[in-house]
């Protein structure tokens, strides 16, 4: 990165923060306003950005729009109908002991957001925060990541061309851009990503004492009951993890299947699988590809660590890496420690839940956690056991896609949490405006203080406060 870099990225966020001082908060108006401009620009250029994820993930067209463009459009119809009443100031008066008081309280927008987004879903990780900040009253500054440049470059060329600068800009570059922005005094930083590159950037971000919202991974577990076997729940578990290659962060990472359904669950997996993506998957218009190849190298790593129930196959050249189900996994395995994050579906036996917990096989604070049962004392175990933000009964990935269910990591998942009303209030803060009106004036309140002041305050103490 050059000095002229530095500057420009430097001279960016000084004409945001001066356009800021000239118009702290923006009006609702002009806040649906940015955002109709920023639903038009995924309708106008809707076939583009379907080319340049498929460019940079191999994903079918399906795929792109059902949970890339589809979801935002409609965050943006949710956010829009609501944000008039979630704007809205609250006003209260409460009689104290010689004085009246009336609060006022608004959301503030916090200021300039820097967002700094993932490959694996490159146009929905970009902008649904980007939504939250605007409806918030923000400016925005987007950093897509390097592993999806086809989408970047069009994320780059569309909305710079529709914003001015001082509202909303997308900067391209590598690690080391990324760096030097959030080195810079943003707001507000929100950062999709791995934990290890988390860690990072809430580092960085400490040193200018810049709020954070976390979004990382996690392993997420999946346990399959035998009061929850059927064919449909397979579907589901089995559409979840391998959609995009599995580079989904809340896709089921390890699946826990009970010891009397194990082996009748593996062949139901199997015929799912030769259901979905036939058998030479490669050739499947329906399957995606590794984003990079040290991403690959890592996911290919892990094929080793276990028996290939189905599938296996790679092809380093097309960062292809077929649907494959791991068994007997070896003790102490990498594979068991890290997420997944690929076509690679760990399933594991289980005697009995309270067996399974008491073994730590489980990341309880992953980012989401999944149950097929119709036992309701299970499912209530296993809500208590986990400490993720959301646990999902008999179905995967749906709830990401609903603007009422707030999503966000805990612990080692990260922190903060996005989507509709949660969305707004992260890109927020509470500005309070205090009165009050004086009816009487005690001189007991002030020093030298005495025995009968201290009697009135013990007397009237709830009228204090």
């Amino acid at each position: 990165m050059t000095d002229n870099d530095r500057l420009f990225l430097k001279g960016l966020l000084e004409r945001q923060q001066q356009d800021l001082f000239a118009n702290p908060s923006p009006s609702v108006k002009m806040r649906k306003k940015m955002l109709w401009r920023l639903k038009s620009v995924l309708l106008e250029h809707e076939t583009a950005f379907i080319q340049a994820v498929h460019s940079d993930l191999g994903r079918p067209a399906f795929e792109i729009y059902s949970s890339e463009i589809a979801v935002l459009l409609n965050e943006i119809d949710y956010v829009c109908k609501h944000l008039e009443k979630w704007s809205r100031p609250v006003r209260s008066r409460h009689i104290k002991f010689g004085y009246v008081e009336g609060i006022h309280k608004t959301r503030s927008p916090y200021g300039s957001v820097l967002v700094i987004s993932s490959w694996n879903y490159p146009l929905q990780l970009a902008l649904m925060p980007v939504i939250s900040a605007l409806a918030a009253g923000n400016r925005c500054v987007i950093k897509p990541s390097e592993h999806s440049p086809a989408t970047g470059e069009v994320l780059e060329k569309t909305i710079n061309q529709l914003f001015p600068a001082e509202q909303l800009r997308v900067v391209t570059g590598d690690a080391e851009t990324a760096g030097q922005l959030t080195s810079l005094p943003f707001d507000l930083i929100f950062f999709t990503g791995s934990p290890e590159t988390g860690k990072v950037v809430a580092e960085q971000a400490a040193k200018q004492l810049t709020p954070v919202i976390l979004e990382l991974g996690g392993k997420n577990p999946c346990i399959l009951e035998e009061t929850g076997f059927t064919k449909a729940a397979i579907r589901e578990i089995v559409w979840g993890k391998f959609q995009n290659a599995g580079q989904t962060c809340i896709a089921p990472d390890t699946l826990f299947v009970h010891q009397s359904i194990y082996k009748e669950a593996l062949s139901e997996i199997s015929s799912v699988l030769v259901e979905f993506y036939g058998n030479r998957p490669e050739k499947s218009r329906d399957y995606g590809r590794i984003s990079h190849r040290s991403h690959f190298q890592r996911v290919a790593d892990f094929i080793t660590q276990g028996s290939v129930w189905h599938g296996g196959e790679q092809d380093a050249g097309n960062l292809f890496i077929a649907p494959t189900v791991l068994t007997d996994i070896k003790p102490g395995s990498s594979i068991m420690q890290q997420e997944v994050f690929g076509p690679v579906l760990p399933v594991i036996p289980y005697k009995d839940l309270k067996t399974l917990f008491s073994q730590q096989l489980i990341q309880r604070d992953a980012l989401t956690a999944y149950i097929f049962s119709k036992n309701k004392k299970h499912i209530q175990w296993f809500q208590q056991y986990m400490k993720s933000a959301t646990t999902s009964i008999n179905q995967v990935i749906h709830h990401a896609a609903n603007p009422h269910v707030p999503f966000g990591g805990v612990g080692r998942s990260g922190y903060g949490a996005y989507h509709g009303y949660a969305g707004f209030q992260a890109c927020s803060y509470d500005k309070t405006g205090y009165r009050a009106h004086h009816y009487m004036h005690t001189q007991d309140k002030f020093p030298p203080y005495s025995d009968k002041g201290l009697s009135v305050v013990k007397k009237f103490r709830k009228w204090l406060l």
